[in-house]
C-alpha cells in the first residue's frame, strides 16, 4: 500500500506530449468563439495564393533550369511569409502558446516537438502544403525519380518553414522584454512591415531575370538558400547527381532538427519573460541633473521644457523612431528601388513626399501615445499653449529636416528639372499640415494605449481589442487631411506646367509654404483651447477608455453597444478594405501617374491597366478607382448594418 502511494508518476513520452497538444490544438479550433477576422482575412488570401503558386509548376520553359529556379525563388516567397507571419500578426494563428505550460513538468525539447506536431493541425501549414505541391508538379516534367525526390523534399521544406517561424516568434519574444530587444525587434518588425507593402518592387525584378533568363548568378543563389535546397535535389535528380540529392535532403533534415533545438532553448526564456515590460536603465543623480548639448540650445521657457521632453521621447521610444524607418523603407521600396531597376528618374522626387505622408501617421494619437502621463500637464494650469507648441516643434525638428533632405537630395539626383516646383510646393504644405491637423486630432480623437513604460513592444496598444483598428483609422485619416492640403498648391503647379507659365509655379511655392504655415499655426491654435476646455473629459479618455465618454443629457439613453462582428463578416470586411486599397493605388492611381508623367509603355509590371491600348489605360484605372471605392464602401456598409445588443441597426 505505502509502495503504491509512493511509486513515481509514469513520465510522458514525447508521442504522448505530441498527441496531447495535438488534441488541445483542435479542441482549441473548434471550440473558438469566432476569432479574429483579420486572421481569416490573411487565411482567405493565404488560400489564394497557394492555388496560383501551385499553377506556376505549369508554366514550361525551354530551359528546365528556369523552371526550377522559378519554384525556388516561389519557395523564398514562402519561407519569407512565415517568417513574417508571428511578426506583423503577433500570436494569430499560433494556437497554442509556449507561456501557458509554463508550471507544466515537461523538458522544453519535448514541449518544442509537441508545439511542433500541434503546429500542423492548423490552417496555414495545410494552405503552405497547397504551395509547395508546386514543386512536385514541376518535377513531373524531368520524370518519375525527380518526382519521388519532391515529395520528401516539399515536408522537409514544410518543416522548415514552420520551426523557423517558431523559433523566429519565440526569440521576439524573448527580446523584447528589454529595451534593447524591443529596438532590434522593431527594427525587425520595420524591415518585414516595408517587404510586406514594398517586396513586389523586389519580386517583380527577380521576376523579370527569371523569365528572360539573363542572371546565372540569381538562379545559383536562390538553390544556395534552404529554401532553394528543395529544388536543387529535384534538378540534380534530373541528371542523376545523388550526391547532391543526398546533402540536399540531409542539410533539410538537419537544419530542421538545429532549429528545433533552438526553439526547445528559447522556449524557456519565452515562458519566463512573457508578459514582462522592458527594464529601463539607471541614471544617477549626477547625470540625470545634467543637460545635453542641444537642451542648452533651447529656450528657457514652458514651450522649450516641452521640446526637450518630445526630442527625448522620440530618442528613446522605439516606435518613434520605428516611424521614421518604416517611412524610408517603405517609400524606398516602393518609389526608389522601382525607379532605379525600371530606369524611371522620374520616381525618383516623390520618394520624399511619400516618406513625409507614412511619418504623418505617426502624429494623428500624439497624446493618446502618452498615455495617462497627460496629468503632469493638467496639474500645471495655463500651459496648454506651450504644451500644444512645443510638440509641434519638436515634431518638426525631427521629421523636417530629414525628409528635407531626401526629397532635395533625390531630386537633385534625378536631374528631373521640372519636379522642383513640386515638391517645393508641396512639402512645406505636408510637414505643416501634419504639425498642425496632428495635434489637433490627437486632442479631438485620442486613442487610448498603454503608458509608454508598461509596452512590451512597439506594437503594443493595450489590452483594448478596438484600440488597434480606431488607432489605423485616425492615423488614415491623417494622412488623407495633410494629402489634400497639398492640393491648392499642387494645382496652381500643375497648371503651371500645362500652360508653360512659370509664375504658376511660384505661385505654387508660396502658396504651399502659405498653407503649411496657417495650418500649424490654426491647427495648434485650436488645439491648445481645447486642451484648456475639455482637458478633464481628455484625461478620463486616455485613462479608461471610451466608457469615460458622459451623456449630457440624462434623459436620453446611452447608444446601444455594436456587437463584436462573426468572423465572417470581418474576414469580407477585410478583405474589401484590402481589395479596395490595391484597386485605387496600384491599379488606379499609378497607371494614371505612369502616363501623365510620361513613363515608358514598356512599363507594365503587374498595373494592369498598363497592358491595354494606350487610348484605354485611363479609362481602365477610372474602372479600378470606381470599383475600389465601391469595396470600400460595401466594408464600411458592412460594419453600419450589424445589429446591436438592444436589437437595433447601429
Amino acid at each position: 500500500m505505502a509502495g503504491a502511494l509512493t511509486a513515481p508518476a509514469p513520465v510522458a513520452t514525447t508521442r504522448d506530449v505530441a498527441s496531447a497538444l495535438i488534441g488541445m490544438r483542435r479542441t482549441l479550433a473548434r471550440n473558438s468563439p469566432g476569432g479574429s477576422g483579420t486572421v481569416v482575412a490573411f487565411r482567405i488570401i493565404g488560400l489564394g495564393l497557394a492555388v496560383a503558386t501551385l499553377l506556376c509548376g505549369l508554366i514550361r520553359f525551354e530551359e528546365p533550369s528556369r523552371s526550377v529556379d522559378l519554384v525556388a525563388a516561389l519557395l523564398l516567397g514562402w519561407l519569407i511569409g512565415w517568417v513574417m507571419g508571428p511578426i506583423l500578426v503577433r500570436g494569430a494563428g499560433v494556437g497554442l502558446r509556449p507561456e501557458w505550460f509554463a508550471l507544466v513538468p515537461i523538458p522544453p525539447r519535448r514541449l518544442a516537438t509537441g508545439l511542433l506536431g500541434a503546429s500542423f493541425a492548423g490552417v496555414a501549414p495545410a494552405v503552405t502544403l497547397v504551395a509547395f505541391a508546386v514543386l512536385p508538379l514541376t518535377a513531373a516534367q524531368f520524370g518519375v525519380l525527380p518526382v519521388l525526390v519532391a515529395v520528401p523534399a516539399t515536408l522537409l521544406e514544410l518543416v522548415l518553414v514552420v520551426l523557423l517561424s517558431r523559433v523566429v516568434a519565440a526569440g521576439l519574444a524573448a527580446t523584447m522584454s528589454s529595451r534593447r530587444g524591443q529596438e532590434l525587434g522593431g527594427l525587425l518588425m520595420a524591415v518585414v512591415i516595408a517587404l510586406a507593402s514594398g517586396g513586389w518592387s523586389l519580386a517583380t525584378v527577380i521576376g523579370q531575370q527569371l523569365a528572360a533568363g539573363t542572371s546565372p548568378a540569381l538562379g545559383t543563389a536562390l538553390r544556395v538558400l534552404p529554401s532553394g535546397w528543395g529544388a536543387a535535389a529535384v534538378a540534380a535528380a534530373d541528371r542523376s547527381d545523388w550526391p547532391v540529392v543526398l546533402a540536399a535532403l540531409t542539410g533539410l533534415a538537419v537544419l530542421s532538427v538545429l532549429l528545433l533545438g533552438a526553439w526547445a532553448r528559447l522556449l524557456p526564456v519565452t515562458m519566463r519573460r512573457s508578459g514582462g515590460r522592458a527594464p529601463r536603465a539607471a541614471r544617477s543623480p549626477a547625470a540625470a541633473g545634467q543637460l545635453a548639448a542641444w537642451e542648452r540650445l533651447l529656450p528657457a521657457s514652458p514651450t522649450g521644457a516641452v521640446v526637450a521632453k518630445e526630442l527625448r521621447a522620440w530618442r528613446r521610444d522605439p516606435g518613434r523612431s520605428l516611424l521614421l524607418l518604416l517611412a524610408l523603407l517603405i517609400s524606398g521600396l516602393n518609389l526608389a528601388v522601382p525607379a532605379l531597376a525600371f530606369h524611371l528618374p522620374a520616381g525618383l522626387p516623390w520618394v520624399g513626399l511619400a516618406a513625409a505622408l507614412i511619418v504623418a501617421m505617426g502624429a494623428a494619437n500624439l497624446y493618446g501615445d502618452d498615455g495617462t502621463a497627460l496629468w503632469l500637464t493638467r496639474m500645471v494650469p495655463g500651459v496648454e499653449r506651450a504644451d500644444v507648441r512645443g510638440r509641434q516643434a519638436a515634431w518638426l525638428l525631427v521629421v523636417a529636416p530629414a525628409m528635407v533632405a531626401l526629397t532635395v537630395s533625390l531630386t537633385a539626383f534625378s536631374g528631373q528639372g521640372w519636379a522642383w516646383p513640386w515638391v517645393l510646393a508641396t512639402l512645406p504644405a505636408l510637414l505643416g499640415a501634419t504639425a498642425g491637423l496632428g495635434v489637433l486630432l490627437s486632442v479631438t480623437r485620442p486613442v487610448r494605449q498603454k503608458d509608454p513604460n508598461r509596452r512590451t513592444g512597439p506594437f503594443d496598444t493595450g489590452d483594448d481589442p478596438n484600440a488597434a483598428g480606431a488607432l489605423i483609422g485616425q492615423q488614415y485619416l491623417l494622412l488623407v487631411l495633410a494629402a489634400l492640403a497639398a492640393v491648392p498648391a499642387a494645382t496652381l503647379v500643375l497648371l503651371g506646367g500645362l500652360r508653360g507659365q512659370p509664375q504658376l509655379d511660384a505661385a505654387g511655392v508660396v502658396v504651399g509654404v502659405a498653407t503649411g504655415g496657417l495650418l500649424f499655426w490654426w491647427g495648434g491654435r485650436v488645439a491648445a483651447q481645447r486642451l484648456a476646455d475639455r482637458g478633464a473629459e481628455l484625461m478620463d479618455l486616455v485613462h479608461l477608455g471610451p466608457q469615460a465618454r458622459t451623456h449630457r443629457d440624462p434623459t436620453r439613453p446611452p447608444p446601444p453597444a455594436a456587437v463584436e462582428l462573426p468572423r465572417w463578416k470581418s474576414a469580407v470586411r477585410n478583405t474589401l478594405w484590402t481589395v479596395g486599397i490595391l484597386l485605387i493605388v496600384p491599379q488606379g492611381l499609378v497607371p494614371i501617374g505612369f502616363n501623365l508623367f510620361g513613363v515608358d509603355q514598356q512599363v507594365k509590371v503587374w498595373f494592369a491597366a498598363r497592358y491595354l491600348p494606350q487610348d484605354r489605360q485611363t479609362l481602365a484605372a477610372a474602372g479600378f478607382i470606381a470599383a475600389g471605392l465601391l469595396a470600400i464602401w460595401w466594408a464600411v456598409a458592412i460594419g453600419r448594418r450589424h445589429p446591436t445588443k438592444e436589437g437595433t441597426r447601429s
